[in-house]
C-alpha cells in the first residue's frame, strides 16, 4: 500500500502570513506620510522666513507727549492718636464730695475747670494752724531781734570802740529765729497749696477718656480714678513707604489734604515731623500730622484718608499706564519701525506714568505689540496729543 505526499498547506497558517504583511505595509505607510508632512512643514517655514520683510505693517495707536507739568502728589491713611494720656488722680486724699457734669466720660473740658471736689474742712484747717504758726514765728523774730540790740548796746557801753563777738550780739539766736519764720512761712504755704488741691482741674482743655469718679468716694491720694487728654497733643499718625517719601521730597514746608472716617469735609493738616526709624515689620516709616484748629473734632483711634502735595516738576511728559512695558520702557514708531527705548521715570500717579523728555519719534505706541514686534514696520492707525493728567 503507497501513501500519497500532502501537498496543500494549512490554510491558518497562509491568513496570518497575509495578516503581517499588511501590518508591515501599513507601519511603512504611516512613516512616509509623517515624512511628507514634515518635509511640507519645513519647506513652508523656509519660505516664510525667506518672505519676512514682506510681512504686512503692525498696525498700532500713538500719541505724541507735549511737555507739561505734573504735581507730586501721595495719597496714605492714618489714625489720630495722643501723645500721652494723663491720670484723673488726685494730689491729696479725702472724700469727694462733688464731681462735675463734665467729669464723666467722653467730656469736653476746658483748661482750669474744676473736674470734682475733696471735702477741704481738714486743708481749712491746717491753713489755720499754718497761719498761727507762722504768727509765732513772727513774734519770736522780732523778740529774738530786741534782745539782739539790747546786748549790743550794753557791748557798746561796757567795751567802747570794740567789735562786738557774734556770741555777744546774739547772732545765733537771731538766726535760729529767722529758720523758725522761714519753716513756718513754708508749712502755710503748704497748706494753702493742699487747700487749692482739693479742687481738681487741668491747665489744658481736653477730654475724659474714662471715670470711676462718684461723690462720696473716700479718694486717696495719688490714686488714678480715670484718664484725659489733651487736646493738643493729638496728631494724625501716618505710616509711608520711604519711596513716597522721596518723591515728596522736603516735608517741613508741606501741608496735606485729611478727610475722617465717616466724614465729607476735609481740613489742611501740617506735617510736624518724621519718624526716627522704619517699621521693623512694614518698612514703612510714619509722618506725624499736627491738625491745627481741627484737633478738638478728633477722636484718637479714627482712621483718616491722607492727600500730601509735593514738589511741581516742570517739562515732563506724561503718558499712559499703558504707554509703559515693565518698569522704563516704551516702545515708539521712529523711521516708520517700531522700537523700544528706555525713559527716566519720575513718578507715577492716577493710571499715568511721569517721565523725563524723550524722543519720541513719530509717537509712544499705546496700543498692545505682538511678540517679537520691536524691528517691524508699523502702520500709525490713530494719533492724540498727549496723556490727561
Amino acid at each position: 500500500m503507497t501513501t500519497e505526499p500532502e501537498t496543500d498547506q494549512d490554510p491558518n497558517l497562509t491568513q496570518g502570513a497575509w495578516i503581517g504583511w499588511l501590518q508591515i505595509a501599513a507601519i511603512a505607510g504611516v512613516i512616509v506620510i509623517a515624512a511628507l508632512i514634515t518635509w511640507r512643514l519645513s519647506a513652508g517655514g523656509g519660505a516664510s522666513e525667506g518672505n519676512g520683510a514682506q510681512r504686512p505693517p503692525t498696525p498700532v495707536h500713538v500719541i505724541q507727549p507735549e511737555a507739561a507739568e505734573h504735581q507730586v502728589t501721595v495719597s496714605i491713611t492714618g489714625t489720630v492718636a495722643a501723645t500721652a494720656l494723663v491720670d484723673l488722680t488726685p494730689q491729696v486724699g479725702g472724700r469727694i464730695v462733688e464731681v462735675a457734669a463734665n467729669a464723666r466720660a467722653g467730656a469736653a473740658f476746658d483748661a482750669g475747670d474744676v473736674l470734682f471736689r475733696i471735702d477741704p474742712r481738714d486743708y481749712e484747717v491746717a491753713v489755720t494752724r499754718a497761719r498761727a504758726a507762722l504768727a509765732d514765728a513772727d513774734a519770736a523774730l522780732e523778740q529774738a531781734e530786741a534782745d539782739a540790740e539790747i546786748a549790743r548796746r550794753e557791748w557798746e557801753a561796757v567795751y567802747p570802740g570794740r567789735d562786738i563777738t557774734p556770741l555777744a550780739a546774739r547772732e545765733p539766736q537771731l538766726a535760729a529765729a529767722r529758720a523758725r519764720r522761714l519753716a513756718a512761712e513754708a508749712d502755710l504755704a503748704q497748706a494753702r497749696l493742699n487747700l487749692e488741691r482739693t479742687e481738681v482741674a487741668f491747665p489744658f482743655p481736653g477730654r475724659i477718656v474714662d471715670s470711676r469718679l462718684e461723690a462720696g468716694l473716700l479718694a486717696g491720694a495719688g490714686q488714678p480714678y480715670g484718664s484725659v487728654y489733651d487736646f493738643n497733643t493729638l496728631e494724625i499718625v501716618a505710616p509711608i513707604a520711604p519711596s513716597d517719601l522721596a518723591r515728596l521730597g522736603d516735608t517741613t514746608q508741606l501741608t496735606a489734604q485729611v478727610r475722617l472716617e465717616g466724614a465729607s469735609r476735609r481740613f489742611s493738616a501740617s506735617i510736624a515731623r518724621e519718624g526716627a526709624q522704619l517699621d521693623a515689620r512694614t518698612r514703612f516709616i510714619d509722618l506725624f500730622l499736627d491738625p491745627g484748629p481741627a484737633r478738638t473734632a478728633l477722636r484718637p483711634g479714627q482712621f483718616a484718608e491722607i492727600s500730601i502735595s509735593g514738589p511741581v516738576l516742570e517739562n515732563v511728559f506724561i503718558l499712559p499706564a499703558e504707554a509703559v512695558a515693565g518698569l522704563n520702557q516704551v516702545r515708539i514708531v521712529e523711521g516708520g519701525v517700531i522700537a523700544e527705548r528706555r525713559v527716566e521715570v519720575l513718578d507715577r500717579s492716577r493710571g499715568a506714568v511721569i517721565a523725563a523728555p524723550f524722543d519720541a519719534g513719530s509717537g509712544v505706541i499705546i496700543s498692545p505689540v505682538p511678540e517679537g514686534g520691536v524691528g517691524r514696520e508699523a502702520e500709525i492707525l490713530a494719533a492724540a496729543g498727549g496723556a490727561a493728567r
